[in-house]
């Protein structure tokens, strides 16, 4: 029954019968703790090593012999209460991501147009649909901005992009990954209608959100582009980008 319950909360059942020989035998060595707990001699290391990172068990050395003993049982309601703590962390990681999930839920079920671009051209073509549909003081919404893996022939296109947009009127909201930062700020073109935010974190593609479209861009040696039109899809992936705006630091 013992062991159930150690189950229930979080343990493996070799690790819960590993803890409960250690509260009966004490302080104590391998060979008596893999008799009691019938746990196999390959296996005992392994296990005691995940107790004791849980912070259910201790050792120390005797004439280098190692002799483990069990945490006291209090120490489980520590351990519950860490566990509590991961949850929550977990379910706001999960809350950050959802909108995104929701997006793609929803692609399932929206009736949808897709077109796939390729080449330094298809992505002018792309970003000129972006630039038509767009109008004065409306917002191209901008995720995981990068470099790309060619940052000279990347940097010649957004300088590009950023005049047009700039003299048409149309605003910029970027999320930037953080080691884009300083690509991007040697940038000498007009940068007065972006507003920036930075991500400790690398992304393998670029989305841009406007109008009804979305925009998934692969910065590869051949760039490649995904266009796809849908009210709610566009509509979940903004909501991702808002989510992931408050997140970002300027």
């Amino acid at each position: 029954m013992n062991v159930e319950i150690l189950e229930k909360i979080g343990l493996t059942n070799s690790e819960a019968k590993v803890y409960l020989a250690l509260l009966e035998l004490g302080s104590t060595s391998k060979g008596p703790l893999i008799k009691k707990s019938g746990i196999a001699s390959s296996k005992i290391y392994e296990i005691t090593d995940k107790l004791i990172g849980k912070g259910l068990a201790s050792y120390i050395l005797k004439n280098k012999v190692k002799y483990f003993k069990a945490a006291s049982p209090k120490r489980i309601k520590d351990y519950l209460a860490e566990k509590k703590k991961e949850i929550v962390k977990e379910e706001e990681s999960f809350d950050k991501i959802l909108p995104f999930l929701e997006s793609q839920h929803l692609f399932l079920k929206e009736d949808v147009d897709a077109e796939i671009f390729k080449g330094w051209r298809g992505l002018e073509t792309a970003f000129e649909d972006m630039v038509n549909t767009l109008k004065k003081g409306e917002i191209d919404y901008v995720f995981g901005a990068s470099k790309g893996s060619n940052s000279i022939r990347t940097r010649r296109f957004y300088d590009k992009y950023q005049v047009l947009t700039y003299n048409k009127g149309i605003k910029i909201k970027a999320i930037f990954n953080k080691d884009a930062k300083p690509y991007f700020k040697k940038s000498k073109t007009i940068k007065k209608h972006i507003e920036t935010r930075f991500l400790n974190q690398s992304t393998p593609t670029e989305i841009n959100i406007y109008g009804n479209k979305v925009l998934i861009i692969i910065l590869s040696k051949i760039p490649m582009v995904i266009m796809i039109k849908g009210d709610e899809v566009a509509s979940s992936f903004k909501a991702y980008f808002n989510t992931m705006w408050k997140v970002a630091k300027q």
